[in-house]
């Protein structure tokens, strides 16, 4: 380790020691076993995910190991030995790891296996959270183009940045079978823990698109959708409760539901079973927390 991130570490390691004590002697009781522990891995996953949003891997996977680093050389942090033993083994095979992106997913696994059953000790999140802004070009980079031509169809796709907005655009085709095109890009699982709504800003051509979400990042496996209609030329602002996304394989509808901490990847698809050119311009895509359980059908508001 760096001097730099060992000084860095336990001043993280200090200063969350501190807020417990801080928290001790205002409440006169002791705080949950393991929610500073809790704390500090939201905290880095808080600040890694717009890194590796953003492009920025190195950083994204730099935060996560000093994470880690602060639980193996702070205190016990209300491990189990088996935790414990896991955390240890997994620091040191994620460390050896040359490949930023990869490297980042290994913390981030090993930090979910710590942080997962400790949820319900976290403070609420923020009521709106923004997942991307598009403030720059460097957000749309890890958004890939998945078309049919994977099943033997003609679609075509691109993505790119303007201005503050993504931009995904192509032409569908129906030769072969084909019909569909589509983007997709990974989160973190667990990053959206404690939301229940998805809000989407976007600018069609009039044509219904869908928003998805993965439980898992890649290709594979099933997706959950929603669809949405566009008005051409026209900036909407929609909403989507999470739990009422439909899920599908390969476009067949399946029973099923995705939790708002399940979610590992989003994507935008047109699927409308048309041909011609389409262009669907994005600028925000946030998570909500409502209080109330709001009602959606996915209607512009």
């Amino acid at each position: 380790m760096s001097p730099f991130r060992f000084v860095f570490v336990m001043c993280l390691a200090l200063s969350v020691t501190a807020i417990g004590l801080a928290e001790d002697k205002e409440s006169k009781s002791q705080p949950p076993e393991g929610q500073a522990l809790a704390i500090l891995l939201a905290n880095a996953i808080e600040r890694g995910v717009p890194r590796f949003n953003q492009g920025d891997v190195d950083a994204c996977a730099e935060i996560y190991a000093t994470a880690i680093d602060a639980v193996v050389l702070g205190r016990q942090w209300g491990l189990s030995d088996d935790e414990r033993v896991i955390l240890t083994q997994g620091a040191k095979e994620a460390g050896a790891i040359s490949d930023a992106s990869e490297r980042a997913w290994a913390y981030r696994s090993l930090m979910d296996t710590l942080l997962i059953p400790r949820m319900s000790l976290l403070p609420p999140p923020p009521e709106v959270q923004m997942v991307f802004g598009f403030d720059s070009d460097i957000e749309t980079r890890p958004w890939r183009v998945v078309v049919d031509g994977v099943m033997g169809g003609l679609s075509t796709g691109t993505v790119e940045w303007s201005k503050g907005t993504m931009i995904f655009r192509g032409a569908t085709s129906l030769e072969n079978n084909g019909g569909f095109s589509s983007i997709r890009v990974p989160v973190p699982q667990g990053s959206l823990f404690g939301y229940d709504t998805m809000r989407i800003r976007v600018r069609g051509d009039g044509r219904t698109y869908i928003i998805g979400a993965r439980a898992r990042s890649g290709m594979g496996g099933d997706s959950f959708w929603h669809r949405f209609k566009t008005v051409a030329d026209e900036w909407v602002t929609i909403e989507v409760p999470i739990s009422e996304m439909e899920r599908h394989f390969f476009g067949e509808r399946l029973a099923g539901r995705i939790d708002a901490s399940q979610i590992a990847g989003l994507e935008f698809y047109i699927y409308d079973k048309k041909a011609g050119p389409f262009q669907l311009e994005v600028d925000s895509i946030e998570v909500l927390r409502s209080s109330g359980n709001q009602q959606s059908s996915g209607d512009l508001v």
